[in-house]
């Protein structure tokens, strides 16, 4: 029809006499493409002229209106037809030239919208033979923003230069450089930024019969930057070799190689998209040596961000297997080679990660891992290995041993599974003597001495909450200590919340104040913590006391210690006695001794085993025995702050009281 409505043109501009011919179209349309209101005028002279206006052009599911070509030096020969000087008027006028040989049935276009810019166009139009091939040098990529499918950022920078071929309805093929590429979306949420890269592309099908394209490409990333909330990503010549066949509403790849400079190697192969529901529906990756350092730098960081995953550091190799069935994901196989991750702010760490870890949605399989050691808020843990079972999103442990401070952390009965509301998981344990010098100095606190041992109930963590249900006891200070209500939340979050009931019994005090530099003691204490509770290991809210404990036993006190009491007074403890007595005796007995503070809002309300005579104060020690010592203490109201650094510097400087 196009054909014939042209032709008819020109033999009413070649009769004898005519000036001027004008032919109407009310639409025409295509598989392609949609013209509606086309009005076609050629007026005859050297050179002739010709105007074709049309009302609208629809293609690609783009609209354009009022769409205008125009030639000012339009030749009419017996075979040949060319425009030396035209425009094409699609919103902007570009320059337009072309030849089209009649006979043959070819044509040949070239526009040049800017200086340095040519879009060239050669097509044939055979019925045998059809082919078109577009050539670009220096393409502004912004002309074309309106042909991207809807939803993708819009271009609104770049140029492309190379070739775009199309033969017999059968094959396409293009090779193509994108250089200064820019786009965004209105969000700020995908962007990228002096994107210059490669691509090449082929596709082609059997016959007009066969509804499948087999199809082979590759591109290579060369400059640039680009953002895809919520990953961030630089290039250094990043390519892809990829096959694969598409049939309409399903692509399929049949092998792709995706290599990334100082990260690896993956493969995939066997992959199916269903474009229609935009799922993955099969696939297998593989994945071979992959540095573990820039797996979490470049793909993983940003999707821990706001979680205790965000800052670390990596090292170390992983391999990785999947297989995807039916949509969703159906076996992993990971293979560690000395991986090790650390928190930055040494909440936790795992060393020397090695081991092997199949997965399969539907059969049991055990991991074998072995751990080099690593640290849990602050506590480093020794050499361990790990026999994991994995069924589907169970995961099971019947017992393990870990090296802690000299003892060991023995875990039995794990259990951990996850839902729609996030991971369960429970175990029990026990802990065998563990030095408490070593754990005091790797909480950063003064050195003490002894052991501690005891039984962990089960433990459980659901929905960010880890609670121990029942009473851990531990054996310290060759006394006891019980934990009731233990409750932590976001145990590894920015802030976590850690809330307990503390029942201690029958301490020694020889044993607990030993390696401080508080003096001496001889006694027992008992004491209670009720209503701790700890934001982000910091104190903000307790009920604590210290007494001694019942019974008969050996009490007495250094007078170091007594002037180091005095000093957690405050400005104005006292004593019951002279400073000229405390030069003749180093150590004094004493009948009982107690201190209680209750933290609220920063201010610890303070008081003591009894009420001084005439209510001047409350007794922190009471003497008894030759030579009879008091301590007394005046300050009720004492800043949390200003305690702690009372402690401090008794711990670091031995400060010494005022003793009157």
């Amino acid at each position: 029809m196009r054909r014939l409505a042209f032709a008819a043109l020109l033999a009413l501009a070649t009769q004898a006499g005519a000036q001027q011919v004008s032919l109407a179209i009310e639409g025409l349309d295509s598989p392609d493409f949609t013209l509606r209101g086309v009005t076609a005028t050629l007026t005859a002279g050297k050179p002739a002229q010709l105007v074709l206006q049309i009302d609208s052009i629809t293609l690609g599911g783009e609209v354009w209106r009022n769409a205008r070509v125009g030639c000012t030096r339009l030749s009419l020969g017996p075979a040949t037809i060319e425009c030396t000087e035209g425009a094409l008027d699609l919103g902007e006028p570009i320059p337009l030239a072309f030849v089209y040989q009649t006979r043959t049935r070819t044509l040949e276009a070239v526009m040049r919208p800017a200086a340095g810019e040519s879009w060239r166009l050669n097509a044939r139009f055979g019925d045998a033979s059809k082919q078109l091939e577009v050539n670009v040098v220096r393409g502004r990529l912004a002309r074309l923003a309106r042909w991207l499918p809807a939803g993708l950022p819009r271009v609104s920078a770049g140029v492309v230069s190379g070739t775009v071929a199309l033969r017999n309805a059968g094959a396409v093929s293009a090779e193509l450089a994108f250089e200064e590429l820019a786009f965004s979306d209105s969000a700020g949420l995908r962007a990228g930024e002096n994107i210059g890269a490669a691509l090449r592309f082929a596709a082609e099908r059997a016959d007009r019969a066969d509804r499948a394209w087999h199809w082979q490409g590759s591109a290579e990333w060369r400059a640039g930057e680009v953002f895809w909330q919520p990953v961030y990503l630089k290039a250094n010549r990043q390519a892809v070799d990829i096959k694969g066949e598409y049939s309409g509403s399903r692509v399929r790849v049949e092998h792709a190689r995706l290599q990334l400079p100082g990260l690896g190697v993956a493969e995939v192969g066997g992959a199916a998209w269903d474009l229609a529901a935009n799922r993955l529906l099969e696939a297998r990756i593989d994945a071979q040596r992959l540095s573990a350092a820039e797996v979490y730098a470049q793909l993983l960081k940003p999707f821990f961000a706001g979680t205790a995953l965000s800052e670390l550091r990596a090292g170390g190799e992983a391999s990785l297997a999947l297989e995807v069935r039916d949509g969703e994901l159906h076996a992993v196989e990971l293979e560690l080679a000395q991986v090790s991750i650390e928190d930055r702010e040494r909440r936790f760490a795992l060393f020397g990660a090695s081991g092997r870890i199949p997965w399969r949605r539907d059969a049991e399989t055990t991991a074998q891992i072995a751990l080099q050691g690593g640290e849990i808020l602050k506590l480093p843990f020794g050499e361990f290995r790990l026999p994991l079972v994995l069924h589907g999103r169970r995961f099971s442990l019947e017992r393990v041993s870990v090296p802690l401070l000299g003892g060991a952390l023995t875990v039995s009965d794990f259990a951990a599974a996850r839902d729609d509301t996030g991971w369960r998981w429970r175990f029990s344990g026990e802990l065998t003597p563990v030095s408490v010098a070593q754990l005091t100095q790797s909480a950063g606190l003064a050195t003490m001495h002894g052991t501690l041992s005891g039984v962990i109930p089960q433990v459980r963590y659901e929905r960010s909450t880890l609670s121990v249900g029942g009473a851990l006891v531990f054996n310290v200070f060759d006394g006891t200590v019980t934990a009731r209500k233990a409750v932590l939340n976001e145990p590894l979050g920015r802030a976590p919340r850690f809330t307990v009931d503390l029942d201690m019994r029958n301490l020694d005090l020889d044993l607990l104040t030993r390696t401080f530099s508080f003096g001496s003691m001889t006694g027992r204490v008992d004491a209670t913590v009720a209503g701790l509770e700890l934001v982000n290991w910091q104190p903000v809210r307790f009920d604590a006391r210290i007494a001694s404990s019942p019974g008969d036993y050996r009490r007495t006190i250094s007078q170091t210690a007594v002037q180091n009491i005095s000093a957690l007074g405050g400005a104005g403890a006292a004593t019951a006695i002279q400073r000229s007595v405390l030069r003749f005796f180093d150590r004094f007995g004493y009948e009982k001794l107690g201190l209680s503070c209750v933290l609220r809002n920063e201010v610890c309300t303070m008081s003591g085993v009894e009420e001084a005579p005439q209510g001047s104060g409350y007794v922190i020690v009471k003497g008894g025995g030759i030579p009879a010592l008091s301590v007394i203490g005046y300050n009720r109201q004492v800043s949390w702050t200003e305690l702690v650094g009372r402690l401090k510097r008794i711990m670091q400087e031995n400060v010494r009281a005022v003793i009157q």
